[in-house]
């Protein structure tokens, strides 16, 4: 069997158009979501001592880049504020009413598997996530799964009344979390 018999069951090519951005946390950003980015994923390496020659061996742990979203602000600015107020919540709450606020949809959801207490305390600052890549038929054909994410940025919004267009703002929002991982949709 040469390599000429092993040919593409597929031979279509994969569109930037065909993605959906899902977050349960986040239904407006997720309506209004412009671009998303399949973040990169390195496998640190180790060296085995050698006075001569450096030999490097494939390492034991992967390490997941940010993941980068960019969405289009609606005019309430809903979206916008969803992030803002997790980030809040998360960062430094002014009162317990924001905390609560950001656990409030975890309120009678079991912990997973193997979380114990902590898992229930937890719940409402992480989220998990989904990119789903569309085929060039518009099906759901892969989904990328994050896990415990959360966001850590946020872009500034820049109001400008020297444009002659109207460019609507975007604002762009990087997320942790703690690995993805991806399966057929």
């Amino acid at each position: 069997m040469s390599a000429f018999d092993k040919q593409p069951e597929n031979n279509n090519f994969l569109s930037p158009l065909g993605f959906r951005f899902i977050v349960k946390k986040l239904p407006i950003v997720n309506f209004y979501c412009q671009s998303a980015s399949l973040p990169s994923v390195s496998l640190q390496e180790t060296e085995i001592p050698n006075p001569l020659v450096r030999i490097p061996l494939a390492g034991t742990k992967l390490t997941y880049a940010p993941l980068d979203i960019r969405f289009r602000v609606d005019e309430d600015m809903k979206n916008y504020l969803e992030i803002y107020n997790w980030m809040q919540g998360l960062g430094t709450p002014t009162d317990i009413e924001q905390y609560k606020a950001l656990n409030k949809e975890s309120e009678g959801v079991r912990p997973t598997a193997g979380t114990g207490k902590m898992g229930n305390v937890m719940q409402g600052v992480f989220s998990d996530g989904g990119l789903v890549i569309l085929t060039s038929a518009q099906n759901a054909n892969i989904r990328i799964n994050f896990v415990d994410l959360y966001p850590i940025n946020l872009s500034p919004l820049q109001f400008d009344v020297t444009g002659t267009d109207v460019a609507y703002l975007e604002a762009d929002a990087t997320f942790n979390y703690r690995q993805f991982t991806v399966a057929s949709a």
